[in-house]
């Protein structure tokens, strides 16, 4: 079966090499034949992002193309149409939301080239919203798109369930399927070694934004009651200039007490220094899509801990590892409560451990993904 399948994979985060792995263990291990249309360069918070690696690095076929606006709703690929044509895809996966002047023009297509259709969404927010109108708007405009092409669209692959209750809200629930976004457990593993520093071990690994709770972090660090610690901040990314000054200040006594440890590591090197961390913590105030750096940290031996908010709760489904968001108080006694009985809390969380370790890999993602094609 899987040699008759030709799958055509669009995204706009196969900028980044780490993307491409599933479909990398999917030509690999299940002998699709798997094309990437990858954007010359993506812009994202004003950034300019090109592809961090060669088509040489891959097992798969890379054709890097121009694209037309950068909005995700609006971005398009050029000659994409030459591309389809030329190659006869049999499947198309885009990652780009249903409701797209993309998605539309590969339903167009679909009605010439007989392709099966699957999306990869992130839509988690239209239950979600305040404003009844908009909240309203949105839901039609699912449900109206629905209506026109649901005959077109094969299946789409929700990483969460907060995803799948809103899609299926909208109308898709036949249409709709939760697979979790996989980590790559050849780089992100628990070395099980005793960790040589004689300080606990607090780490902050993503973006550091607004949205992400950085300050919130940052001034319940500044209010525990703990000897000894030090505090590890990934700067590798930082979104805005303005929002770094504002959490400047603390980095600044930190560091004058010894207590901060710099950080700017790559995806592939990351690792090495989430399994030296005690308790890794994900404060965000948005309502985060899936949240890998859980499951990364969480694999490489570290207790997580994160907000009640988006996806985390779903990979953290035991509230003595969750905190309200943007609660300074209660982020603060959760570190504290974690430092005071490590040892026992650290044997529960291993549960949560085992479980990221057997359902949320690239190799169980691709499996999925296998079973859902064949």
């Amino acid at each position: 079966m899987t040699k008759d399948i030709h799958l055509l994979s669009i995204s706009h985060s196969f900028v980044k090499k780490i993307n491409t792995g599933l479909f990398s263990i999917l030509k690999k291990k299940y002998g699709f034949n798997i094309s990437m249309i990858v954007p010359k360069f993506h812009e994202e918070n004003k950034k300019i992002i090109y592809p961090d690696y060669e088509e040489c690095e891959l097992n798969l076929k890379v054709i890097f193309k121009d694209t037309y606006f950068n909005h995700l709703r609006l971005k398009i690929y050029k000659d994409l149409l030459k591309t389809i044509n030329k190659n006869k895809f049999t499947h198309i996966f885009l990652d780009q939301d249903i409701i797209s002047l993309q998605s539309l023009i590969l339903i167009i297509f679909s009605f010439k080239f007989k392709y099966r259709i699957f999306y990869f969404s992130n839509e988690n927010n239209i239950i979600l919203e305040k404003n009844l109108f908009k909240k309203t708007i949105k839901k039609s405009i699912y449900r109206f798109f629905y209506f026109l092409f649901k005959k077109k669209i094969s299946n789409i692959i929700c990483y969460t369930n907060q995803i799948k209750d809103n899609l299926d809200y909208c109308g898709y629930i036949n249409l709709t399927t939760k697979i979790p976004l996989g980590f790559d457990k050849n780089i992100f593993y628990n070395e099980k070694k005793q960790n040589s520093s004689s300080k606990f071990i607090i780490s902050y690994f993503g973006t550091i934004s607004e949205k992400k709770g950085v300050l919130t972090l940052l001034k319940a660090l500044d209010l525990i009651k703990i000897e000894n610690w030090l505090f590890q901040i990934d700067i590798h990314h930082i979104e805005r200039i303005d929002y770094f000054k504002k959490i400047k200040k603390y980095l600044k006594k930190f560091n004058k007490n010894n207590k901060l440890k710099l950080i700017k590591p790559t995806h592939n090197n990351i690792a090495k220094s989430m399994q030296i961390t005690h308790l890794s913590i994900v404060p965000s105030e948005w309502n985060e899509q899936y949240g890998r750096v859980i499951q990364e940290a969480a694999a490489c031996g570290s207790i997580v801990i994160g907000s009640e908010i988006g996806a985390i709760p779903e990979i953290l489904p035991n509230k003595k590892f969750l905190f309200k968001p943007g609660d300074v108080n209660g982020l603060k006694n959760k570190i504290e409560e974690i430092y005071n009985d490590y040892k026992n809390i650290k044997i529960e969380f291993e549960n949560i451990e085992r479980k990221i370790n057997e359902e949320r890999t690239l190799d169980f993602q691709a499996k999925l993904i296998n079973d859902l094609l064949t």
